[in-house]
């Protein structure tokens, strides 16, 4: 059975800038731009205003000048409510009890409250990120690098006809789509080197940075950019909670910082994802990392990976080229040493052994992808049963309980919450109860997606082969240059 592809692979032609080709220049000054927060209140959560302080952290343990370090957060300076906070701990136990039996936690310890970013230049409304690059992009001279943070929501592309045309969704309802932020780079001096990193909804989108005006026919920047994105153009991305707890998030940049930085976000060490063992961990090597690391519904790509879905393709009656279902042998043996780490990794993770493995991880994927379609209604889980049960119970103690209003039920999480607490705790079922409740359930897409992964990384090792083998030498200088960018890090 031969392996569809999970990229497009146009071909195309152009002609790239000279400047592309040569060497770096030696660097004169780093940029820092951060594009953080939601749309309004009610979508800026707290984790998109820690996103940006752990990135903030991460900038000041290292020797980088940051002179030029601008962060646009939410609706900037003013004053009044505009972050989306959840602390359930907050909440007397005896109501989060009560919300847990007869009512809902959804929502429950939620507030809203200012943001603590330190000296925000402004608001995020697209006029303000517009200026920016007319007044300190604009000053930007061959050498510099801009390091280009983004960390909001996002939404597909409104025309099926441009479905790369995602946008970042920018404060007051307002946003700015990939065309028009990649024309902002434009603008930008030859020689300036662009390193992004975007973590919102169909971030993927902006992959095609790359390009001038983001169109594949235009050509690539003479401009040396490279990107790293938490999923794909068509795909939402994990992360955005209102939870205070750090601890509890999985979204990309959790991952991607805490791999350049070397401590996690509450603080802890861990050890350095440095795959080809030079002493330094790379901007690959954290993407590789995250990749690995990340329990999530992403699909984390690179600007590599959109070069190779535009230039190279798989067989197609050409004896000459590799087809996607090759030996993983094979396929190893041309990887990278970071691909290597992650192939390797996420094959341990799947239970995927031997040669056919390629095959064997799209037939899984595909089986997931039909369970995931069935409509057939889940089983009640073990907890829900016992939260039903403990439930009853109560309620036959305490009939008022039918109505969490009643005067009765009020008492018991009020001037009787000892007496409500002991009672629910005591029940010989809610020690099982919690262990059940508070056990994390296996999520099918999150497995779903690690095959995904996986195949993604073997096409990319086997398209780049097949570049190479293809012959263009322009083509395969853009493509190496562009992966040496990729390897640059956070200090160069």
């Amino acid at each position: 059975m031969r392996r569809i592809s999970t990229q497009a692979i146009p071909l195309a032609c152009f002609t790239l800038a000279l400047t592309l080709l040569t060497p770096p220049l030696a660097r004169s000054a780093d940029y820092f731009l951060t594009i953080g927060g939601g749309y309004s209140p009610s979508g800026n959560q707290a984790s998109l205003e820690n996103n940006v302080l752990f990135f903030q952290r991460v900038l000041d343990e290292t020797n980088l000048d940051q002179t030029h370090n601008d962060v646009f957060f939410s609706d900037g300076s003013a004053d009044g409510p505009d972050v989306q906070v959840m602390d359930p701990r907050s909440i007397p136990k005896a109501n989060r009890l009560m919300a847990e039996f007869f009512g809902s936690r959804s929502s429950l310890g939620l507030s809203y409250r200012n943001h603590r970013i330190p000296e925000v230049r402004g608001s995020t409304r697209p006029e303000n990120i517009r200026k920016w690059f007319d007044e300190v992009g604009v000053t930007m001279t061959a050498g510099d690098r801009l390091l280009l943070f983004v960390t909001a929501h996002g939404n597909k592309s409104a025309d099926s006809n441009d479905p790369y045309n995602t946008t970042i969704a920018t404060w007051n309802n307002s946003s700015i789509k990939m065309r028009e932020f990649v024309s902002l780079l434009d603008g930008l001096a030859v020689g300036v080197d662009v390193v992004a990193v975007m973590v919102q909804c169909h971030s993927g989108g902006f992959a095609k940075l790359i390009y001038n005006a983001g169109e594949p026919d235009r050509g690539l920047s003479p401009q040396r950019r490279c990107a790293f994105f938490a999923t794909v153009h068509d795909r939402p991305a994990a992360g955005c909670t209102p939870e205070v707890d750090e601890a509890s998030y999985v979204e990309y940049s959790t991952y991607f910082w805490a791999a350049l930085s070397g401590r996690s976000r509450t603080g802890d060490p861990i050890d350095p994802p440095d795959y080809n063992h030079d002493g330094v961990v790379s901007f690959d090597e954290a993407h590789a990392y995250t990749i690995l690391t990340a329990d999530t519904i992403d699909l984390p790509i690179k600007t590599s990976g959109e070069f190779l879905s535009q230039y190279s393709t798989f067989a197609d009656g050409d004896s000459k080229l590799l087809s996607n279902e090759e030996s993983y042998d094979l396929v190893l043996s041309l990887a990278t040493t970071t691909q290597a780490a992650i192939l390797d990794g996420l094959s341990e993770q799947l239970n995927l052994t031997g040669n056919d493995r390629l095959v064997d991880a799209w037939k899984a994927l595909e089986d997931g992808r039909r369970r995931g379609r069935s409509r057939r209604r889940a089983p009640e889980s073990s907890s829900a049963q016992l939260r039903r049960k403990i439930a009853g119970d109560l309620k036959r103690r305490w009939p008022e309980l039918a109505n969490v209003l009643n005067p009765v039920s009020v008492e018991l999480m009020t001037s009787r919450a000892a007496e409500f607490v002991a009672a629910v705790e005591k029940h010989r079922d809610y020690k099982r109860y919690r262990e059940l409740a508070d056990t994390p359930k296996p999520d099918p897409t999150k497995q779903n997606v690690k095959y995904d992964r996986f195949l993604r990384v073997a096409d990319n090792v086997l398209l780049a082969e097949n570049l190479r083998r293809l012959g263009d030498e322009e083509r395969i200088a853009q493509y190496e240059a562009l992966v040496a960018a990729e390897s640059g890090s956070l200090i160069d």
